[in-house]
């Protein structure tokens, strides 16, 4: 069986057909033949990875002043999961340095 990725963002819904590939591969046996028991030093260093990587993604929260139109706006034209949009579209305009110059 194949490795598919799909990325699926807040308030979007999986298309049916990787729900479906997620239910026959539910139904499959699993096979650990091919995957020895890790060793404590291995573990150590996965739970390390681990760590470091739940600290690289976590979010802060934080507090902005919007005239109260265009908080309408958003939850009019994003519905559900506004809020998810808009902190992509500020990481986005953060991380493109034309963008953020329109907006000096």
């Amino acid at each position: 069986m194949a490795i598919h990725r799909v990325f699926i963002h807040e308030g979007q819904k999986p298309p049916a057909s990787a729900i479906a590939e997620a239910e026959r591969a539910s139904r499959m046996p699993i096979n650990f033949e091919d995957a020895p028991e890790m060793t404590e030093e291995q573990l150590a260093k996965a739970a390390a990875i681990a760590r470091a990587r739940r600290a690289a993604r976590r979010k802060s929260n934080l507090t902005i002043r919007m005239p109260q139109e265009t908080i309408d706006k958003a939850k009019d034209l994003l519905g559900d999961g506004y809020t998810g949009v808009l902190r992509r579209l500020i990481t986005k305009a953060i991380n493109h340095p034309e963008l953020l110059k329109d907006c000096l």
